[in-house]
């Protein structure tokens, strides 16, 4: 069987039409809508072609744990946005959290390393940066809402949750299954673990699939806010793309 950058290869014209659809909806000079929304949807959905880049280079490259590793983060991305076309009124939610993001970050640099004008401003903006208190997730949650349960929200894509969130998740964090597929052990009775030895490909073809899948979601929900024929052409072609390769539909 054929390596994934090989099939990679010999997919040229597939690959080429997913770039040019991703360069006419999110590069260019492509401007997001006047839906408020769209100030937080379309820069998350434009970052979807960035990482559509990092994926392949580390696939080329031979790393498919890191290449899986951006796609998870692509999948939040999507999953965000979709969230918050179906609801709007959270947009300045979402961009609240700048803040308290800044003040969970700088909380453990000692005071005498602190920037004057960002710890002046968090202690205007954060009260419980202002009080002392310890700035933690609970205070970053801006949806009310678990990622999966975004997902399940935005219908098909939820399908993609058990591999683009959970098993992607660890190689994120250090895990078991982080530690299991990164050794091998050369000989199998003894105690020694050999670094590097085991091959990626898994990895690699998870993260091909989730970000083909992902890419066709997040220009489903771009012509949703604006509207291009050349575009919508371009979608469907790559549509039939993905179920001619994978041999089944996006979860759009």
């Amino acid at each position: 069987m054929a390596s994934l950058r090989e099939q990679i290869a010999e997919r040229c014209v597939e690959v080429d039409r997913v770039k040019q659809m991703l360069d006419l909806a999110f590069a260019g000079g492509a401007r997001s809508s006047k839906a408020p929304e769209d100030r937080v949807v379309f820069p998350l959905l434009v970052s979807c072609r960035h990482i559509v880049e990092e994926i392949l280079f580390a696939i080329n490259e031979g790393f498919g744990r890191s290449a899986l590793r951006s796609a998870r983060t692509m999948y939040e991305c999507v999953v965000t946005a979709r969230h918050l076309n179906l609801h709007p009124e959270k947009a300045e939610d979402f961009l609240s959290t700048f803040h308290a993001q800044w003040a969970k970050i700088i909380q453990s640099i000692p005071f005498e390393h602190r920037g004057s004008p960002m710890h002046d401003r968090l202690i205007e903006q954060v009260p419980r940066y202002a009080e002392g208190k310890f700035v933690g997730l609970r205070d970053l949650d801006w949806s009310g809402k678990h990622v999966l349960e975004m997902a399940k929200e935005s219908g098909p894509l939820a399908g993609l949750h058990s591999v683009a969130w959970d098993y992607a998740s660890a190689f994120v964090h250090p895990s078991a299954i982080f530690v299991l597929t990164t050794l091998t052990r050369p000989d199998p009775t003894g105690s020694v673990f050999e670094a590097g030895a085991r091959p990626q490909e898994q990895q690699a073809r998870l993260a091909a699939q989730i970000a083909h899948d992902l890419v066709l979601s997040a220009v489903d929900l771009r012509l949703k806010y604006t509207a291009s024929v050349k575009l919508q052409e371009l979608f469907e072609k790559c549509q039939q793309d993905f179920l001619a390769i994978w041999g089944y539909p996006p979860h759009i």
